[in-house]
């Protein structure tokens, strides 16, 4: 169940990006396939559902209008957290940043369990023992085989890992583990340089850093959830800790929106895109664009007549020129 989280209130564009602190969005991917249909998922590379892809389209528009803005971005290796990533940088107007991609930032990798219905999981292996693979801080799942349909070692994005960091199957703190480098390595230096950074991953790999920045107890984190496709705001001091009261277990960060009220923001990302989409059909003339002096110089200096469009307008401006003389003269009189 999402736990209850302050919301971020509606600010102007330029309070939005206040440099005195470091900027760090963290955004779930939208929903994927095997997120609708309920089953385990980890390093398997499904594609976004339709409305997973519209999710990541507003999470884009969002952040554009709430005035946010980016140096550098960061994702996963899989298909879902890219795709979300590439839509939100389109609609947000920032797609030429640069981008930093890592398996560090996978999904937890959920051992045998890849591929299984979490319904029938939980009807043949009963409640509890599903929860301790899921939710427990520290239980690695029943490990992924060579011979498992979805096995990860045949996958080519991974065959530099050789066989001892390859994960089989990660326990929340296995996943963390491998997360939490690529944080200090990578992420925490840009911060540092003034950078400001979107991070686009995974529930659980966002979990693992959310209570690694809060310090939030693992007896908490357990039921702690991230929706997809809304941005979940972070500002960090020099020190790298989250600025801001914590919630009751201890939660710093702000989520854009609340969840509950996606269709109303939904509505106003609507009224936006129509603007934006409009924004570059003003076509502009040369004559309005290009100053007559220096089309007056650039024909001079090439031996070439004055283009009629320009000469028409000395003759315009003349007339204006005398026409407002004679007004001024009747007044005077």
């Amino acid at each position: 169940m999402l736990r209850a989280a302050r919301l971020l209130t509606r600010q102007r564009p330029r309070k939005a990006q206040t440099r005195a602190q470091h900027l760090l969005v963290l955004l779930r991917h939208g929903q994927s396939e095997w997120n609708a249909s309920k089953r385990f998922t980890g390093w398997v590379d499904v594609d976004l559902t339709e409305q997973g892809r519209e999710e990541a389209t507003h999470a884009g528009i969002m952040l554009k209008r709430h005035g946010f803005e980016f140096d550098e971005a960061h994702t996963s290796l899989l298909k879902r957290a890219v795709r979300t990533l590439w839509s939100a940088l389109h609609c947000c107007d920032q797609h030429w940043i640069p981008v930093r991609r890592s398996w560090r930032l996978n999904e937890r990798h959920y051992g045998a369990l890849t591929g299984m219905s979490k319904q029938e999981v939980k009807d043949q292996m009963g409640e509890e023992l599903l929860q301790k693979f899921r939710r427990g801080f520290d239980k690695k799942p029943i490990g992924m085989r060579p011979d498992h349909p979805f096995w990860t070692g045949r996958d080519r994005r991974y065959q530099h890992l050789g066989p001892n960091a390859l994960p089989t199957g990660e326990s929340l703190r296995m996943c963390q583990e491998r997360v939490l480098p690529y944080w200090v390595d990578n992420i925490v230096p840009a911060m540092r340089r003034g950078k400001r950074v979107l991070v686009a991953a995974h529930n659980n790999t966002l979990r693992c850093l959310v209570q690694h920045m809060d310090n939030i107890a693992i007896e908490n984190i357990r039921d702690f959830e991230i929706p997809t496709g809304i941005p979940l705001i972070y500002r960090l001091s020099d020190e790298m800790e989250p600025i801001g009261k914590p919630d009751a277990i201890g939660f710093k960060g702000k989520f854009l929106i609340d969840a509950h009220k996606r269709d109303t923001e939904y509505l106003a990302n609507i009224e936006a895109l129509h603007t934006f989409k409009h924004r570059y059909d003003r076509v502009v003339s040369p004559v309005e664009g290009l100053p007559r002096e220096d089309v007056v110089r650039e024909c001079e200096t090439f031996g070439i007549e004055l283009p009629k469009a320009w000469a028409e307008t000395k003759k315009e401006i003349g007339q204006k020129r005398r026409e407002a003389e004679k007004a001024g003269g009747i007044v005077g009189h």
